[in-house]
């Protein structure tokens, strides 16, 4: 374990396990994605259809910054644009058959993580971990 660890407090130590977490996942799927890009394709996944500005708002960044990122993506075919009758002023973005495999390889990737972490910690830490995260303390 780091040192610098012990002394740090529940905003920074969360900050640190979270980027720590990230960064094995990103790692072990052999994918070229930057945090921002797995932000996307996480909310895509979770959401079907965004438009850039739903994204933008969604993940804390402005929406030129979010159109940059989609532009990526979209070159690199982890997503593409869909229409939607009635709406043609709006992008609406939507993942690709490469985006959906993307995302389901992460989540194998993170549940083998999240197994490590049980075989270490033991399940009933896990759980309660989990338990105290969903819970609304914010």
């Amino acid at each position: 374990m780091k040192d610098y660890i012990l002394g740090l407090n529940l905003i920074d130590l969360v900050s640190e396990k979270h980027n720590a977490l990230r960064e094995k996942v990103n790692e072990t799927s052999g994918e070229q994605l930057n945090k921002t890009e797995t932000h996307i394709l996480a909310k895509l996944e979770l959401h079907g259809m965004l438009t850039i500005s739903e994204i933008s708002r969604q993940i804390g960044i402005s929406r030129q910054g979010a159109q940059k990122t989609i532009n990526v993506l979209l070159a690199e075919g982890y997503v593409e644009t869909a229409v939607v009758e009635g709406n043609s002023r709006d992008k609406h973005i939507v993942l690709t058959p490469k985006g959906i495999a993307v995302c389901r390889s992460m989540l194998e990737i993170k549940q083998s993580i999240e197994a490590e972490i049980a075989a270490k910690i033991g399940r009933d830490q896990v759980e309660t971990l989990r338990k105290l995260l969903t819970e609304d303390w914010l």
